[in-house]
């Protein structure tokens, strides 16, 4: 449409402009007339208004998978950096485990792999992810009120069930890593934050930067044959809005987009430093750094 109102809006102009065009285009009973030029060149400005602009180097993404592919492309190159903040380093587990997986069946033209990982420290009280009670009968408070707390139950389930499985998982697969391309110079290292995250980061190449916040939940949960309510950090999902991640892009064309990845890239970077010395008195993983095989059986 957008197209055949602007050939409408030429012809129309061009008949009025070039006089034998005209007498023959009136002649056919076209619209060679001011008129018909004028509303042909309204209609095709309105149009052109009415669709939407794709914004450069920015990313609406509506499922996790989506950042497959991504990580895929973050991976074929020699110099591989990642970069992530969040709970329990899962969804990032599920991201990189096909790459790493395929880097540990074949000889890969990588030279080094750096993973820089922020988890969010499980030792010290918080209150999300926390635990749920009933609040007491009163009449200033809505029926089905319940006050939000620290539960120590909950976060001895998310150690042990989450952040140390995939600490253990993904040391087991960089050290496939390094059996198969014992050349690639491996770096990763996890650091707790007393923050509770309120998104998840992920950073790259330092390039393409994604986040996805957290939202909270009830839930109820078992842990050692016991139940738990719960206040749950759910993923932000589809449920509050089409978008669930979003992206910037260090190569845009546009100066928005790459002040926006900078912006947050220099969060990340501020953090990354200061817990190099910020450090949990009682860590919940006690060995952060990976490191080769053999330097673990000689330690």
């Amino acid at each position: 449409m957008k197209w055949m109102l602007a050939s409408i809006a030429v012809l129309c102009i061009a008949a009025e402009i070039i006089e034998p065009l005209g007498n023959l285009l009136d002649g056919e009973s076209f619209l060679g007339s001011s008129l018909a030029a004028f509303i042909a060149l309204i209609l095709f400005d309105a149009i052109s208004d009415s669709e939407p602009k794709e914004l450069s180097g920015v990313y609406v993404l509506t499922d996790l998978n989506n950042l497959l592919q991504p990580m895929e492309e973050a991976f074929e190159a020699r110099h591989i950096r990642i970069e992530f903040s969040g709970f329990s380093m899962q969804t990032l587990l599920n991201l990189l485990r096909a790459s790493l997986n395929r880097m540990s069946d074949e000889r890969v033209n990588v030279q080094e792999l750096t993973l820089c990982i922020i988890v969010a420290h499980l030792n010290l009280p918080m209150s999300l992810p926390g635990g749920l009670r009933p609040a007491p009968d009163s009449a200033e408070l809505p029926a089905g009120t319940v006050y939000f707390a620290d539960s120590t139950e909950n976060r001895t389930r998310m150690r042990e069930e989450y952040t140390k499985p995939n600490w253990n998982e993904l040391r087991n697969l960089l050290d496939r890593v390094h059996e198969k391309n014992p050349h690639i110079t491996i770096s990763c290292e996890v650091r707790e934050s007393p923050h509770v995250p309120e998104r998840k980061f992920y950073i790259l190449n330092q390039e393409k930067i994604f986040h996805q916040p957290y939202g909270i939940m009830e839930d109820s949960v078992l842990w050692q044959g016991n139940s738990y309510r719960i206040l749950d950090t759910a993923g932000f999902g589809l449920r509050y809005g089409k978008a669930r991640i979003i992206g910037w892009d260090m190569r845009s064309n546009s100066r928005a987009a790459r002040e926006v990845a900078e912006h947050h890239m220099e969060w990340y970077r501020n953090l990354w430093e200061k817990l190099q010395y910020i450090k949990p008195e009682d860590p919940v993983i006690t060995d952060p750094r990976w490191v080769p095989p053999e330097e673990r059986n000689a330690g």
